[in-house]
């Protein structure tokens, strides 16, 4: 006979995966978008057989150009197998049920943390809808931080079954092998076992502490070695350079800049309103000083957070671990080690489940505290907001279905993202509709002339358009001695436009030497049909 406890399990996993079904059931509709062309399409390892994982090992980064993460990539390749190719709709699929399972699971830690199902059915709705999180879901390539925040939560919720629950050795190695598991899929897992030890000091459910702080100590030592090691044997050929690079960075000396990028996901995290696709040159004011008032009020309110965690987490509240997880979860993303995306938000993912984590307790101690009008009005309160976030994060989903749809949205958020209007014109000039791409390349082109992707896009399609003499103008300064095969193409069709045989054949030429031999042929017999010669 089914007991109580596994009909109210059973009915809180009915609601969320509604309310999943709910805010992501279009996600499938999409299409591959911005980097899933290069990280799914071109990536010639996600078409290999998942039965075979040790050939993407020390492969993955290398063939597809992106971070090492073979987990993910193994994720990829079943998706490909079920799909019987490259079908983006159960790519999307798959992305809602690792999401679905990420939010199931932190359920479970939830409730076995605050002792509550009410009150873990409120954190795991607002984690399952949460506009913030919808750029990890909505976006296939957002998979690392679904399989990381899944994994992730895994572990934690065996050591929490281990320092709180007396769960054995198993505990542990389940504990040590889903974070590996996290490693794998991304590198930010590295705070696992800092988030571990903030765990112990959390008061489980009618207890004092949780667990012998040596036996706890033991675990967490554990767990950073093997994060140490996984992370020496993952990504030992990339430490070396990203290290060098921070060192080597301005952006590095800039606390500035950190508190400005964690005030921002803050923000959103509680005014999750304008969400964009960019945060770079034009879509992300950076820090002109060391002082300013936006800097100030990051700085407060980013440090008003920490302290109140620290505060609570004395206490034993798991509002105290919530807050924290969230903060220390940003730290890798927070420009201490500067890399070239300033904010993401898929990289909030992880973090949203620790501030999940905070507004389950709080839900719980204001219906402790309040009676039975109380815990009605709570309710409501948090049906209001679960409600608000699904049908935000419903809409989100529609701006990444199509190219041209997730950069016009993203330019009406940041007008002056430069990538934005680059990817735009490219979209649309792609589609065959070269004029419409011009208005937002030029705009592009007068706030960053010296991008040589914006360079290319506007030669090429000033080319096609058929002003050749500007194509020229735009294309020439990208190639500087010896420059590159693909400029040297650009420019060569750009002087064909512009009427000049001689320096075109000259071009294509140069681009042939530099590799670049399949468009440069393709010059050299368009200019053979036209007559062109020296």
């Amino acid at each position: 006979m089914i007991g109580a406890r596994t009909r109210r399990t059973a009915l809180a996993f009915a609601i969320l995966a509604a309310l999943v079904a709910f805010a992501y059931g279009r996600a499938p509709r999409g299409g591959f978008v911005f980097d899933d062309h290069a990280l799914v399409e071109g990536n010639p390892l996600v078409r290999e057989s998942p039965v075979r994982p040790g050939s993407l090992l020390w492969q993955e980064g290398e063939a597809a150009g992106f971070a090492y993460r073979p987990v993910r990539v193994l994720s990829y390749q079943v998706d490909h197998l079920v799909a019987g190719g490259l079908d983006p709709r159960v790519f999307h699929l798959s992305n809602v049920i690792w999401h679905l399972a990420t939010t199931l699971a932190l359920f479970l830690l939830a409730r076995s943390m605050i002792g509550s199902d009410e009150a873990a059915l409120f954190a795991a709705a607002a984690f399952a809808v949460h506009p913030l999180g919808s750029e990890a879901v909505a976006y296939v390539s957002g998979r690392r931080d679904l399989l990381c925040a899944f994994f992730g939560i895994a572990a934690l919720g065996a050591w929490w079954w281990r320092i709180a629950g007396g769960g054995g050795p198993g505990a542990v190695a389940g504990s040590l092998a889903c974070g590996l598991l996290a490693l794998g899929a991304k590198e930010t897992a590295l705070v696992l076992p800092l988030l571990a030890w903030l765990a112990t000091f959390v008061r489980p459910p009618g207890g004092s502490r949780a667990g012998a702080p040596t036996r706890a100590w033991r675990g967490v030592l554990l767990g950073v070695a093997a994060a140490v090691l996984g992370a020496a044997a993952l990504y030992r050929e990339r430490i070396g350079p990203v290290l060098a690079r921070a060192a080597s960075s301005p952006i590095a000396r800039q606390p500035a800049l950190t508190l400005r990028v964690l005030g921002r996901y803050l923000r959103l995290a509680v005014l999750p309103d304008e969400l964009q696709a960019d945060y770079r040159a034009g879509a992300f004011e950076l820090p002109r000083r060391a002082i300013e008032a936006r800097t100030l009020s990051a700085g407060l309110a980013v440090s008003g957070v920490g302290v109140l965690g620290i505060l609570l987490l004395r206490r034993g509240a798991v509002a105290g671990l919530g807050l924290l997880w969230f903060l220390v979860a940003l730290v890798p993303v927070a420009q201490i080690v500067p890399y070239a995306e300033v904010v993401a938000e898929h990289n909030a993912y992880l973090p949203l489940a620790g501030l999940a984590l905070a507004l389950g307790d709080g839900f719980a101690r204001v219906v402790r505290l309040s009676g039975r009008r109380g815990r009605a009005a709570a309710g409501l309160a948090a049906a209001a907001l679960a409600c608000a976030f699904a049908l935000r994060t419903r809409a989100r989903v529609e701006d990444w279905r199509d190219e041209e749809t997730l950069w016009r949205a993203t330019l009406d958020v940041a007008p002056d993202s430069v990538r934005a209007l680059h990817n735009l014109g490219a979209t649309l000039a792609a589609d065959g509709r070269p004029a419409a791409a011009l208005g937002p390349l030029e705009r592009a082109y007068r706030a960053a002339p010296g991008d040589p992707d914006v360079r290319r896009t506007l030669a090429r399609v000033l080319t096609d358009t058929g002003d050749g003499s500007r194509a020229v103008e735009v294309a020439r300064p990208l190639v500087v001695d010896p420059g590159d095969g693909e400029s040297w193409n650009v420019l060569g069709f750009a002087q064909v436009a512009a009427g000049d045989p001689a320096a075109a054949r000259a071009s294509f030429e140069r681009a042939r030497a530099l590799g670049a031999v399949a468009e440069a042929d393709e010059g050299l017999r368009a200019l053979d049909r036209r007559g062109g010669h020296p």
